[in-house]
């Protein structure tokens, strides 16, 4: 394990040496909605409810990118009863539609997606202790390019959810539609 975390450590920072590759690494926010959202909406509930926190990275050579976000938020509803929810868009391949040096960079992608919650602590109500989603997605959005700093968003639609086939677990509710705002550093590209 620790070979495979070295190993991806050198490949970020030895990436960006080769003409045109790019290492982008971010902070997201991420709100669910069951409906497309407007731009308002978004803002409002990515600024007052208590939106996925989480991290991610893209590799981009020339137009196309390969990237991922995961994403946690933690809840307490007792001192010892908690649980974890996230939401991980686990891996997409992107197209981005302007090249490295652009100011901006409008962007879509496409992947698979996880989301579930585990709860941690004493059950007296006898629910599920696990549930988990697995879903494709598409998304659209753009980012700003700021001499190393990168500003961003994008909206993303599940096209399909299920539960994880040939097991018991039951399916965590993710909305149809997310909204992540990113804001990260961007080594190379140049």
């Amino acid at each position: 394990m620790k070979a495979l975390a070295l190993a991806a450590a050198i490949a970020c920072l030895a990436l960006p040496s080769y003409a045109q590759t790019r290492v982008d690494l971010s902070a997201a926010m991420a709100k669910d909605f069951s409906a497309a959202p407007s731009a308002g909406q978004a803002v409002r509930a990515l600024a007052a409810d208590s939106p996925f926190l989480g991290l991610g990275w893209d590799v981009v050579m020339g137009h196309l990118g390969l990237g991922a976000v995961y994403s946690v938020d933690f809840n307490q509803d007792a001192p010892s009863a908690w649980w974890v929810d996230w939401e991980g868009q686990g891996l997409y391949l992107g197209y981005h539609l302007l090249e490295p040096r652009y100011f901006i960079d409008p962007f879509v992608d496409a992947g698979i997606g996880c989301a579930g919650r585990a709860f941690i602590g004493p059950s007296s109500t006898g629910e599920q202790r696990l549930a988990l989603t697995i879903y494709p997605f598409v998304s659209a959005g753009a980012a700003l390019e700021l001499d190393g700093l990168r500003l961003g968003a994008k909206l993303s639609y599940a096209l399909a959810r299920s539960a994880i086939p040939a097991t018991e677990i039951p399916a965590y509710p993710i909305g149809r539609f997310q909204v992540t705002a990113f804001a990260g550093i961007s080594f190379g590209g140049r």
